[in-house]
């Protein structure tokens, strides 16, 4: 991780031990609790969203994702009568299979992830009207989760995921060949299938509505401000009509990134839709930025429902927090280069 990445996440921290700070002493006993309790399923779909932002596939499915699984475990509990944890199992390896369908669309087509997933978030969100019919399903006896495990569960699996990030071998491996999208999509469905599960948890319920879109830009919001980028995509790179495997800018690593006639097959390229190692286009990303972000994000949220504010206040917020990432994203990647 570089020096800028550091300075980053530490201003990131003093923000949150502001925050966390503001919280334990002007809001109501037990606000800290619900900030914990909201930021779990939230910041598992965030994870998600890293994951394959880092990996060169951004997911823009991971809502959708998060909010359909909670309707299918909740559906599979009520409807079928089976036990929890078969639905939660099944629900797992169904975004696993999902995940691992769309990574052999965006390798085989050569296609964009984002474009991928976004038609894939459609037909979730579409699935999960469905289901419900527009109507809540409640889960019978849903097992209590305390939001200090739910957010511990969040915290280590961020951390852990940064920390793997930080290893050289592990990058490498994940953008040589088919890993990248493969590992990305499915392994950030599955994450985003298990923050699904949580949110269930807490409460009690599967929703239908929208969502899937508020959860998306949430994780997005966290994520950028968290300090991952994906330079090919979010930071202004052109996106040429091949994109290659990971849906981003094929040719940005490539020693012969003078020649003029991009789309000419390279004699010594043995897979046209192979990502290459050492290209530009994988995701930038710390240790403990996503986990801060989301912290930061949850405390604003609370403060916003706290005084009653409107939805759409909260969602002109995130759209905002999504613009400033952005920044952030951009600015970082300019202080990496000098």
């Amino acid at each position: 991780m570089g020096r800028w990445q550091w300075v980053w996440e530490g201003a990131l921290g003093v923000v949150t031990v502001l925050g966390l700070g503001m919280v334990l002493f002007t809001a109501p006993g037990g606000h800290l609790l619900n900030i914990l309790a909201s930021s779990a399923p939230l910041g598992l779909v965030a994870v998600a969203l890293s994951l394959s932002m880092r990996a060169g596939t951004p997911n823009l499915a991971v809502g959708s994702v998060s909010a359909l699984s909670g309707v299918l475990i909740a559906s599979v509990v009520v409807v079928l009568g089976l036990p929890l944890v078969v639905g939660v199992l099944l629900v797992v390896l169904l975004a696993a299979l999902s995940g691992l369908v769309m990574g052999a669309f965006t390798v085989l087509l050569e296609a964009p992830a984002w474009a991928v997933t976004l038609a894939a978030a459609v037909v979730c969100d579409a699935l999960s009207l469905g289901f419900t019919q527009a109507r809540t399903i409640l889960l019978p006896e849903a097992p209590s989760l305390s939001p200090v495990v739910g957010f511990g569960v969040f915290a280590v699996v961020s951390v852990a995921g940064g920390l793997l990030w930080a290893r050289r071998g592990f990058r490498q491996w994940l953008t040589t060949g088919w890993v990248g999208p493969l590992v990305g999509l499915a392994g950030s469905c599955v994450l985003a299938a298990l923050g699904g599960f949580v949110l269930l948890l807490r409460l009690g319920a599967a929703q239908p509505g929208s969502q899937g879109l508020f959860t998306m830009v949430f994780a997005l919001a966290a994520v950028l401000l968290g300090g991952t980028g994906l330079p090919g995509v979010l930071n202004g790179s052109p996106l040429p009509s091949g994109t290659g495997a990971a849906g981003t800018v094929a040719d940005a690593g490539r020693a012969d990134a003078g020649r003029t006639d991009v789309g000419r097959a390279d004699a010594g390229r043995t897979d046209v839709g192979r990502a290459d190692v050492g290209r530009a286009d994988v995701g930038r990303g710390g240790v403990a930025g996503t986990l801060l972000a989301v912290l930061i994000l949850a405390i604003v949220q609370g403060e916003l429902t706290l005084l009653a504010m409107p939805t759409y206040v909260t969602m002109i917020v995130l759209g905002g927090a999504v613009i400033a990432g952005l920044a952030v994203s951009r600015a970082l990647d300019a202080l990496r280069q000098q």
